[in-house]
């Protein structure tokens, strides 16, 4: 008998082992478990919002190509999660609209389509 209560207590202690190491150590959450088919599931918790907003303002605009200022070419994560994130849309070195960090200034031909709180859009004339 004390042989089936050890074996229960050990097996109890485990499963709340693995409840701990899941949710408190390991970064888990819970919420991508419960639906891990769902578009842009486990996004936010993967991404910057730069990134994020980058998606949003390109799929609000229908734009078909997009281009990045210097500073975000900079910066190799934002310069590569940005681009891989928002494929089949792609970076073009000639195209009109320009994403721009918030703190950047706008270049002196170009109009703010959308600002969001971490990145901004911009439409620039003869580039």
């Amino acid at each position: 008998m004390k042989i089936k209560k050890l074996k229960f207590f050990f097996l109890i202690l485990c499963i709340l082992q693995v409840f701990y190491i899941f949710h408190f150590r390991s970064g888990f959450k819970y919420e991508v478990f419960k639906s891990p088919f769902k578009v842009d599931s486990g996004v936010e918790y993967s991404l910057s919002k730069e990134v994020i907003e980058s998606s949003n303002i390109i799929k609000k605009n229908n734009l078909k190509d997009f281009n990045l200022s210097q500073e975000i070419k900079d910066n190799m994560y934002l310069l590569h999660r940005i681009v891989e994130f928002n494929y089949p849309i792609r970076m073009k070195e000639k195209s009109k609209f320009i994403f721009l960090l918030i703190k950047e200034k706008i270049p002196f031909n170009c109009k703010i389509l959308k600002k969001e709180q971490h990145i901004k859009l911009a439409e620039c004339s003869n580039v």
